[in-house]
């Protein structure tokens, strides 16, 4: 039976990571991670044997990236074929090792990649893929699989060079992120765009891999699936979850191997039929998914649809058009409480808890909603607006732009997320002193992860200072002293920072908090929390007191909290709040309660002294839980505006 026949016949499940399996044995390799295949040819096969043990029926060879554009960086081109045809060899060997059948696939990533200097002729590129293509071919491999293509037409490329190379049947798999409400690629191509211009080649399977978690794949599935034409398998191979640079500059995945095996039966019930892991997967992601496999049909219960954000036009950052008043109920059309709250609660002598909306939130780049969420929620009785800062390589107006705007539109103070990755020293204090300019003086620092999207890896950008330089900078340029030692005119910030209760290291952060404050942060601001214990412990041990501001994001329902529980990093999310969330399914008012039922345990105990808000979506549900929460402050005796 090829593979096209066991496709048509019912489901395969696939392998997961290689690259990040290998690492964790502690492998390393200089250069190209395929390097492996030559350096350590019995490490490799004994990964496929772990992946095949598990319950495997395809696996891929070690070859992402292994291209000739790709390994010519780290000066491998002339070992294009010996690297391919070990890799084929290794799989097969492996496979055969096995009692039972199973298929073995070439992996084939984009020629390019974004750390290649300068644009690449598309012959260049197509004579790479036929070349890889040609060496798997020769090592044995059953089919191939273009995987990670952020571009539909790229894709389409790839497929027509591999089949000048050999015969064997291609699966193209695309891989999406979530943005603007949905599923697209770097482009902003939909899974039916893909699925239309991919389609039309006919590979014997097309779907997606990467880039999005278990929860995440699902829609594309659904989408894939109602899109191909006829006669085509659909493919689902999700990453553990979302990657986060951890201390050491490594990265590491939110991984619930039983989350994993659930969707995986998931994408089986939404009617895909190859199912298996990308990075941060292991043998055990694998084995779950087998066993829930093995259980039968699951029914394919349909994720909740994001929120919509209204449609408002791009606006000047500086425009005062009111156009989006239509979104808004008439109290959100009041002026502002005034600016410098933040200043004011930090300096009064007898501080009263400050009330903080965060005004920026995923979705459409455009002033005009940004200005509406944050009408509204001054309106519901906000003491200040934050703009925060959004993973994302779509593109984007910058945070201070947002901050800039909002700041100049709306009467009122508008703290700004400040983050030290991707620049250097100077090019973070050219930033801040743009800030003073502008009159933003309330900022937040933080060391900042880079965005996640196919094959970029996350630990790519300039790391000069992390979040402790960056508050030392910041409180530098407020004594008046720039980074040379000069005298200047202060700038007057008010500096907070980030405190993540949900880490895995407690004592670390503890360690890093008070390092942060030693060099001149004034107040903390929480990552969004949803139980206390592990704040009480962070604040406790830190040895110093500092004003804590929690940051509270209701839930929207159950698939958010599934979501955020199984699949983001430093998020805590207890199991009696998962079944009271489970129990509600989509009805956000549980979420809502859990928050002020938070807010008000931590702010009777003293814990924090103000609340940060964060909810996304229309205007009027950032108006709504910024009154509901201000409520709580009301009821603890205390006004929300300082």
């Amino acid at each position: 039976m090829n593979v096209a026949e066991a496709l048509a016949a019912g489901t395969l499940l696939g392998d997961g990571a290689m690259g990040t399996l290998a690492q964790a044995t502690g492998a390393r390799a200089e250069g190209a991670v395929s390097e492996l295949v030559l350096l350590a040819p019995e490490l490799v096969g004994a990964l496929h044997r772990r992946y095949l043990d598990a319950g495997a029926e395809l696996i891929q060879t070690h070859t992402y990236g292994a291209s000739r554009l790709r390994l010519a960086r780290h000066g491998l081109a002339r070992r294009v074929h010996e690297i391919n045809v070990d890799a084929a060899r290794l799989a097969r060997e492996a496979r055969d090792d096995t009692a039972r059948p199973a298929f073995v696939a070439g992996s084939i990533s984009p020629a390019t990649s974004p750390r290649l200097a300068g644009p690449v002729e598309p012959s260049a590129v197509r004579a790479a893929i036929r070349e890889q293509a040609a060496a798997l071919a020769e090592g044995g491999v059953d089919l191939l699989v273009c995987e990670t293509f952020a571009h539909a037409e790229e894709l389409a490329e790839a497929v027509l060079a591999v089949r000048e190379a050999t015969d064997l049947p291609v699966i193209a798999q695309a891989t999406f992120v979530e943005e603007d409400g949905g599923p697209v690629t770097t482009l902003g191509e939909t899974p039916e765009e893909v699925a239309r211009v991919v389609g039309a080649l006919g590979p014997v399977a097309l779907g997606t891999n990467c880039t999005l978690g278990p929860q995440g794949l699902l829609t594309v599935v659904r989408r894939l699936v109602a899109a191909v034409p006829d006669g085509i398998a659909v493919t689902a191979l999700p990453n553990a979850g979302l990657p986060h640079v951890v201390s050491d500059r490594s990265v590491r995945f939110a991984s619930d191997a039983a989350h994993f095996g659930r969707y995986a039966a998931r994408y089986v019930a939404a009617g895909a039929r190859l199912v298996g892991g990308c990075c941060g997967t292991t043998p055990a992601h694998v084995a779950a998914a087998a066993a829930e496999l093995s259980r039968g049909p699951v029914v394919d219960e349909p994720v909740a649809a994001p929120l919509p954000l209204p449609a408002g036009r791009k606006a000047s950052l500086l425009s005062r058009d009111d156009s989006n008043d239509a979104f808004l109920p008439p109290t959100a059309r009041a002026e502002g409480p005034g600016r410098g709250a933040v200043a004011r609660w930090l300096d009064a002598p007898r501080r009263t808890p400050l009330l903080v909306a965060e005004v920026t939130a995923p979705g459409a780049d455009d002033l005009d909603v940004h200005v509406a969420r944050g009408r509204a929620a001054l309106a519901a009785g906000a003491a200040a607006l934050w703009a925060g800062r959004e993973r994302t390589r779509r593109r984007r107006t910058t945070t201070a732009g947002v901050a800039a705007g909002l700041h100049e539109v709306l009467d009122a103070d508008v703290a700004c997320t400040v983050t030290s990755w991707n620049s250097s020293r100077m090019a973070l204090q050219a930033d801040l002193l743009g800030l003073d300019a502008l009159g933003l003086h309330t900022i937040v620092t933080e060391t900042g992860n880079p965005p996640v999207h196919a094959d970029r890896a996350v630990r790519d950008g300039v790391w000069e200072v992390d979040a402790v330089g960056l508050v030392g900078l910041a409180a530098s340029l407020a004594a008046g002293v720039d980074t040379d030692g000069l005298r200047l005119a202060p700038a007057p910030f008010r500096v907070g920072v980030r405190v993540t209760p949900g880490t895995d290291d407690l004592e670390r952060e503890m360690h890093r908090v008070r390092l942060k404050v030693e060099a001149g942060a004034e107040f903390l601001v929480t990552r969004p929390v949803y139980e206390l214990d592990r704040l009480r412990r962070v604040l406790g041990g830190i040895g110093t007191k500092v004003p804590v501001l929690l940051s509270l994001a209701p839930l929207s329902g159950y698939a958010e909290a599934e979501h955020l529980a199984h699949e983001v990093p430093d998020v805590v999310l207890p199991d009696h709040v998962l079944a009271r969330v489970r129990a509600a399914g989509e009805d956000p008012a549980p979420g809502l309660d859990l928050a002020a039922d938070l807010a008000a345990e931590a702010l009777a105990e003293g814990l924090v002294e103000g609340i940060v808000v964060r909810r996304p979506g229309p205007p009027a549900l950032l108006g709504e839980a910024v009154t509901r929460l201000g409520r709580v402050l009301t009821a603890a005796g205390v006004g929300g505006r300082s």
